[in-house]
């Protein structure tokens, strides 16, 4: 009769537990008296408020965080340190009180914390070691054949560190947010020593990532999600040529997409985010090959942003035709872009609000001159301003042809040539065939010194 008693209360209390709207975080920061400390929760973008307060006359605050989030979190104190903190259905306390040593960090009534501060340590401890044994051992395997069941040592020692963080995680409770945690830092931390030192172990991680659910809220709130994806997709650049490496990308690709069907949205802004990278990597097969999947699917109805953007491998793709474009208040006497007769056309879109137009464009100035007489290279300038004058004071000084027709993104130039993001470039041929969508001056220099050569 006892146990059943006691069985109701426990499930009693785990009920009452579970229907808590929101936890809390009390904590003591010396060096944060009177300042706000804000606590912002993770998505696959960046990060987004939770929750904010003051701290008191003597650094102590309570900070509420929602129970439906679960996740990592940024605990920052306004202007100043941040921290990462688990959040997983517990009220906890902590104290940091020394802002200069992470380590002074205590947490208390938190099985999350306190398993995340011990097993980021032990993996940093075993990452550290792993790294001069697996450097030693071909070391070892070369200068002393005759001992290698002397330093049969290393390979125990190594399948004991590699097993050093799994060993620990299985101590936790199963529903611990830090178990997936820790194993994806630890998946981020394999990446590289694979890369330098093991590459054998390469079709473990692909199938570990190919089998991953991206829409799980564990990933999108741990804030690793992209770094897991840049970190990935360079380990996959170890595959050699660039047909060996864009094959096995495009099956990881299909493999993400396929695991967000159900969440377009997000989708879509992963789908963004691996297409600026591959595009950043020159793996340009591969963003190809990602923004025709976009285009074809069935169940992801796009915005225009990233129609456009993936439009561009559609209709923008090296080896078409890029449309003509009519010149309106054009800064040299030419009334539309098949009117240059040069060997090349360079055309870059941007405008004086872009930032990075303003630190970008102007880099091509010291090319323009030799590309102009060496190359027969001419460029063009589409600005996607509005205003007049904000437009003439930002190309006053350019020596190419600059032309705006003050309707923003609604240009006609920018509509035709997909555009959605500045500063973007195009550099076609005297047919007015596209030969390269450039992302800086060097690749354009580059491009040009390749195939003059030949």
């Amino acid at each position: 009769m006892k146990n059943i008693q006691l069985f109701y209360v426990l499930l009693l209390i785990w009920n009452v537990s579970n229907a808590q709207k929101e936890f809390a975080i009390k904590g003591m920061i010396p060096e944060a008296k009177n300042k706000e400390v804000l606590l912002k929760g993770y998505t696959m973008m960046g990060d987004s408020l939770l929750n904010k307060v003051f701290a008191d006359d003597n650094g102590n605050f309570a900070i509420a965080y929602p129970a439906s989030f679960v996740g990592a979190a940024v605990l920052a104190i306004k202007d100043s340190k941040s921290i990462i903190v688990l959040l997983n259905h517990e009220n906890f306390e902590m104290k940091w009180p020394d802002l200069e040593a992470i380590e002074s960090i205590k947490f208390k009534n938190s099985l999350e914390n306190n398993a995340f501060t011990d097993g980021v340590a032990l993996a940093q401890q075993s990452q550290n070691i792993l790294a001069g044994l697996l450097y030693l051992k071909p070391i070892y395997e070369k200068e002393i054949p005759f001992s290698i069941q002397k330093i049969g040592w290393i390979d125990a020692e190594i399948d004991f560190r590699q097993k050093a963080l799994p060993t620990f995680l299985a101590t936790l409770p199963q529903n611990a947010y830090a178990i997936y945690y820790l194993k994806l830092r630890k998946l981020l931390q394999d990446m590289p020593i694979t890369a330098n030192h093991s590459i054998e172990q390469m079709p473990n991680h692909e199938r570990f990532f190919n089998e991953m659910d991206f829409a799980d809220k564990n990933l999108v709130q741990s804030g690793l999600y992209r770094e897991l994806l840049d970190g990935y997709f360079l380990l996959m650049e170890s595959h050699g040529n660039i047909e060996n490496v864009c094959a096995h990308v495009n099956f990881s690709t299909d493999a993400i997409l396929k695991s967000l069907e159900n969440h377009p949205v997000l989708k879509q802004d992963v789908a963004e985010y691996l297409f600026r990278l591959f595009e950043k990597r020159s793996l340009f097969q591969a963003a190809e090959h990602l923004a025709l999947a976009m285009l074809n699917s069935q169940n992801c109805e796009m915005d225009s942003k990233h129609e456009a953007l993936f439009e561009q491998y559609r209709k923008m793709a090296k080896g078409k035709i890029a449309p003509n474009i009519v010149f309106e208040n054009a800064s040299k006497p030419f009334s539309k872009l098949s009117d240059i007769k040069t060997k090349y056309r360079l055309v870059v879109f941007g405008a004086s609000w872009c930032s990075k137009c303003q630190e970008e464009i102007p880099k091509l100035k010291p090319f323009y001159s030799d590309w102009k007489t060496k190359y027969d290279l001419e460029i063009v300038f589409a600005s996607l301003d509005t205003e007049p004058k904000k437009y003439t004071d930002f190309t006053a000084d350019f020596p190419w042809i600059s032309i705006c027709d003050y309707k923003g993104w609604e240009s006609k130039a920018a509509v035709d040539y997909c555009v959605f993001g500045t500063p973007t470039m195009y550099l076609l041929d005297a047919n007015q065939t596209i030969v390269l969508k450039p992302i800086s001056e060097k690749q354009v220099q580059a491009w040009l010194e390749m195939v003059e050569k030949k």
